[in-house]
């Protein structure tokens, strides 16, 4: 299951490389969405249920926010906020050690993050999320993942200095 948890893992940090670097939301939502995935299913092979939750949430927010970003609405703050009680209390059934609370704000960050509609704010969210994804892998022991959030901080941090801080 090791092996499986690294494959899963090493496809998503291929598809993490080049998110950031999307201009348009609906780039970055569908690669986003493969990405949880693949990482969600690299955590259940590792048998971290509370990470698999979460990233598996996370691909159904994807989903909403895509279905308003293709029809070019803005999201409702009560959907939003839909989204945080929900991540809330996926966290909450599947706390299981204190480590977990930096799961809930990294999935906190994340709801914000896909609610931008533009992807310069979302950047700026987002190499935070992944951030605190670096220190919950470690705690955890999720190897696999910790390799995939530390090149998703690295090129988004990237992506940050060529579409946002370079284009003033």
């Amino acid at each position: 299951m090791a092996t499986l948890s690294y494959i899963s893992s090493f496809i998503a940090t291929i598809l993490g490389l080049i998110e950031p670097f999307g201009k348009k939301m609906k780039t970055i939502l569908t690669l986003n969405f493969l990405g949880n995935l693949l990482v969600g299913i690299s955590y259940l092979f590792g048998s971290d249920y509370s990470g698999a939750a979460i990233c598996f949430t996370a691909c159904v927010q994807v989903l909403i926010n895509y279905s308003f970003d293709v029809k070019q609405k803005k999201l409702p703050l009560w959907l939003i906020i839909i989204h945080a009680v929900i991540f809330l209390t996926v966290n909450i059934i599947t706390f299981a050690h204190w480590y977990d609370i930096i799961a809930l704000a990294a999935a906190m960050l994340f709801v914000l993050s896909v609610a931008q509609s533009n992807a310069k704010y979302y950047r700026v969210l987002y190499v935070t999320n992944s951030f605190l994804w670096i220190f919950y892998d470690f705690l955890a022991g999720a190897y696999a993942n910790l390799g995939t959030h530390i090149v998703l901080f690295i090129a988004t941090s990237i992506a940050i200095y060529i579409r946002d801080k370079k284009a003033k």
